[in-house]
């Protein structure tokens, strides 16, 4: 039996895994004799997703990490879910073999040898994206594919406060809060909660995990986003996140470094840039000699920071 590998993005976040775990289930429904659906990721499972998947009894279901493939072996079957461009996919993803992309990001350059299903939409979140399928089909949605869905919604969503938020995402978020007979406020804002309960602040970890990168006008560009009910850890190790990420803007060849510490109850971010700061202040228009700058109203890295930088 041939696998078809489903994934997300490298330093994965919630919507990333859950997305991938809930498509691979809702495929293997409707699977072509001979193949089988494998869920996997591309990093470290998030201390929010694997609490989500424990609540909903579902520990079995977190997808693992993606095989490794020899250079004899034949090209892998793969599903893109959460992303499009190569820079945020699996190493050697130019020579796999792409079935199909779902995703609500910006089309970034993936190339394929055929025609593809390719479902990129302006939603919230893939997770939204993805109970549409199951809403549209005959496909029936276990009570723990609603639960990681809502979930990941939640967490893409910073709790429907993005901008990113659409008519529809707050339309399914409404449809599987009332299937779980959850409150979606309470439930999002225990679900962030989980991230810094599981483990104490450390900078490296943080600036690392789901962080994304972009080309604008020459410059690399790295962001990266950290979602809290308040920011008095990201206060408190201010100098240790300067230090952490200078390191990793040069061992990873960034021309500017944006960190999102963003509060989801004062509804802004504290937007840190290290690098070429002229060209983060031209986009921002803000002064970042300080290094940061309070960003009130700012909750979204895809539509509100990395569209400024790719708009210089």
């Amino acid at each position: 039996m041939a696998n078809i590998y489903v994934f997300g993005h490298k330093n994965p976040d919630n919507d990333s895994i859950c997305s991938a775990a809930a498509y691979t289930w809702y495929l293997n429904q409707d699977t072509q004799e001979g193949e089988c659906y494998v869920s996997t990721r591309l990093g470290a499972v998030p201390p929010e997703t694997a609490w989500l998947f424990e609540q909903f009894g579902a520990t079995e279901e977190l997808p693992a990490p993606l095989p490794e493939f020899g250079a004899d072996d034949p090209a892998p079957a793969v599903i893109l879910v959460d992303h499009n461009e190569y820079s945020q996919s699996a190493d050697g993803i130019e020579d796999m073999d792409i079935r199909e992309v779902v995703d609500h990001h910006r089309i970034g350059g993936i190339v394929t040898a055929q025609p593809i299903s390719f479902v990129n939409l302006p939603y919230g979140s893939t997770a939204t994206v993805i109970a549409e399928h199951f809403m549209e089909s005959e496909i029936p949605m276990p009570t723990w594919v609603a639960g990681i869905l809502l979930g990941a919604l939640l967490t893409d969503t910073v709790i429907l406060k993005s901008p990113t938020t659409t008519e529809v995402d707050r339309e399914i978020c409404e449809v599987l809060s009332e299937a779980l007979e959850l409150d979606p406020i309470e439930f999002g804002m225990t679900l962030f909660k989980q991230r810094s309960a599981a483990t104490p602040f450390q900078a490296a970890a943080v600036l690392t995990n789901d962080l994304k990168e972009y080309k604008s006008n020459g410059k690399v560009i790295g962001i990266v986003q950290y979602e809290n009910v308040d920011l008095d850890d990201v206060n408190e190790h201010r100098e240790n996140i300067f230090a952490s990420m200078k390191q990793i803007a040069t061992s990873r060849g960034y021309d500017v470094f944006a960190f999102m510490a963003t509060d989801i109850m004062r509804e802004g971010t504290e937007l840190f840039v290290v690098g070429e700061t002229a060209f983060a202040e031209t986009a921002f228009e803000v002064d970042f000699s300080t290094g940061s700058c309070w960003m009130p109203g700012v909750l979204s890295r895809k539509k509100q920071v990395a569209a400024a930088f790719m708009g210089v």
